[in-house]
């Protein structure tokens, strides 16, 4: 998914998770969201087995974000409509972008079955 991406020269830098869990950082890249946003600077992280989707960028990139203890919903700041919404699944918030629901203008088509996740 990546349009473009530098692998990591660090073969020794890794990501902590909240378990103390480490990953190596495979490399860093750009992500397209729609066709005027991309995320920047996206790692790739060994073996994670979910794409991580950076709430902070999507901020940035005019999006609001609404957390609840039932999901979230991503609204696009311009018109307030709906971009993508997710369910929250144990700890994680997932969002199955391989389903109808979303509008192929978010261009956010995640081959994984699992879609992407936020750590809560």
């Amino acid at each position: 998914m990546f349009t473009s991406f530098q692998p990591n020269q660090n073969s020794s830098e890794r990501i902590v998770f909240g378990d103390n869990g480490k990953k190596e950082i495979l490399g860093l890249g750009k992500i397209v969201i729609s066709n005027e946003n991309s995320i920047s600077n996206v790692l790739l992280v060994d073996s994670l087995g979910y794409n991580l989707l950076s709430v902070s960028q999507l901020c940035e990139i005019c999006y609001n974000c609404l957390f609840t203890d039932k999901g979230v919903e991503v609204f696009r700041r311009k018109d307030s409509s709906i971009a993508f919404t997710g369910q929250l699944k144990g700890k994680l918030y997932l969002v199955d972008f391989s389903s109808n629901r979303v509008e192929s203008e978010t261009c956010l088509v995640a081959k994984s079955s699992m879609g992407w996740l936020w750590h809560r």
